[in-house]
């Protein structure tokens, strides 16, 4: 019986995949071979030689530290790369698009008119059991009536979500919901913008008519204005700003000589008369 030579479980499985080519054992570096390594990788640090390229054709960052550029012996690398620290696909979970949630209601297009079997004895939808009916229960169910027969729920998908997707407020919600809203409103807006045009045309709404509905014009949140440098006129429902007039010279500017009067930016105060000489 011949003698066999033992190799390790990544050899043979290496092997494995690569048949019909022989595996020969890795040379070892003589002194030169190492001092030549030494010197390239110090000249990819200085930047006088290119970087090293990985199989996908980008470079190695040569400041990246060995042990973890260096991939491990049983990983089967013929060259530099970077694989073994990037995210493995065949082990990396598949979550559910962002877009796609449970459905909500029920699937109204097919309604049955008889009883089918394997339904809910109460209602009978196909989608869930009696003792998980959540209508009213019956004096006598459907499946001995044969009427008013529910519509089955939707199957509801099997979602992998992630941990965002899982606390994700925003999830399933259909944007067109937030359209009938703005169209209610747009509705009331235009009614009540014929009512205050035909109260003008009848003389009924005088000049200084004043009621809760007058709160609704296009400056209703004027009177609530509360900011520094602000002024509100209730009676006439405009709002001033205090601002500085242009021809008006701000402190810091009356004397740019460095020694003159100290202006601390802060509290926008000037310690002294920045003119001296024309005080009396």
């Amino acid at each position: 019986m011949a003698a066999t030579t033992r190799a390790s479980v990544s050899q043979i499985l290496r092997n494995k995949d690569d048949a019909g080519e022989e595996d020969d054992e890795p040379k070892k570096k003589s002194r030169e071979d190492w001092r030549k390594a030494k010197e390239l990788e110090e000249a990819r640090k200085a930047g006088t030689a290119p970087a090293a390229v990985d199989e996908t054709g980008k470079d190695i960052n040569p400041h990246i530290p060995q042990y973890i550029s260096s991939a491990p012996w049983y990983y089967g690398t013929a060259g530099p790369t970077l694989k073994h620290q990037r995210p493995q696909e065949d082990r990396e979970a598949q979550f559910t698009k962002l877009d796609t949630f449970y459905n909500k209601g029920v699937d109204t297009s097919k309604v049955a008119t008889k009883f089918r079997k394997g339904a809910c004895e109460n209602c009978g939808a196909m989608t869930h059991k009696k003792k998980d009916c959540l209508d009213r229960p019956r004096k006598i169910g459907a499946k001995y009536t044969n009427a008013g027969i529910a519509p089955d729920e939707f199957n509801q998908p099997n979602l992998n979500l992630s941990y965002d997707g899982k606390r994700d407020r925003w999830n399933g919600y259909d944007p067109l919901e937030h359209k009938a809203i703005i169209e209610e409103y747009q509705k009331i807006e235009e009614a009540k913008r014929e009512l205050r045009a035909k109260k003008l045309d009848e003389g009924t709404l005088k000049q200084g008519y004043d009621d809760d509905n007058a709160e609704e014009d296009e400056d209703k949140y004027v009177d609530e204005v509360d900011m520094p440098g602000t002024k509100v006129d209730s009676k006439q429902r405009i709002t001033v700003r205090n601002l500085r007039i242009r021809e008006d010279t701000a402190k810091y500017l009356r004397n740019l000589d460095p020694n003159s009067a100290y202006y601390d930016p802060k509290t926008r105060s000037m310690r002294d008369n920045p003119n001296p000489e024309t005080a009396e």
